[in-house]
């Protein structure tokens, strides 16, 4: 009688099981809903505007929101004057802020790096803005190579991540809506 009772419970768990796997496996793996609007088809990004002193961080920060606008590959980029959304981004200051300090060199361990920007989606087909954000500040930490024990990086860097960062948030707020 036991092993009766032991073999249902363990073909019910094996059934169970079963089922359950390829239902996750098939549920967790889809990019998010688009919350454009479906007539739009094509996405273009506008040259980085650079109201900084930083020389060349406007290059930088327009190659890696293309970039990440392709590797989303839900909307096809196109020319900026010709596509159906058209992404602006102004970028207005640029902080490096020490966060750590070696207390016994007083050499500086961390910093805090913040883009304070504008970002702007225009829906060319409405003639209307499609997000709207100012003052939106995104900020990366990183070490110097004099801190001993962790990963570290230089100024250069840390910008590039920065960039990576602060493109791919651009993108799932445009497309996603957060």
């Amino acid at each position: 009688m036991k092993t009766t009772k032991k073999m249902g419970i363990v073909f019910f768990l094996g059934a169970l099981g079963v089922l359950t796997v390829p239902s996750l496996l098939l549920t967790g793996c889809h990019p998010a809903a688009l919350v454009v609007p479906s007539y739009i088809q094509t996405v273009g990004v506008d040259l980085v505007q650079n109201k900084t002193s930083y020389f060349g961080i406007d290059t930088l920060f327009t190659e890696s929101l293309i970039h990440n606008f392709q590797m989303d590959g839900r909307l096809p980029l196109e020319d900026a004057s010709k596509s159906d959304l058209q992404i602006k981004v102004v970028i207005q200051k640029y902080d490096k802020i020490p966060v750590l300090n070696d207390p016994k060199t007083n050499a500086v361990l961390q910093y805090q790096l913040s883009i304070t920007y504008d970002l702007a989606a225009i829906d060319q087909k409405e003639k209307k803005t499609f997000v709207e954000e100012t003052g939106k500040i995104h900020s990366y930490y990183y070490y110097t190579p004099q801190y001993i024990g962790a990963v570290n990086q230089t100024e250069d860097q840390a910008v590039s991540q920065l960039a990576d960062d602060m493109s791919h948030n651009i993108v799932r707020r445009v497309l996603e809506g957060y």
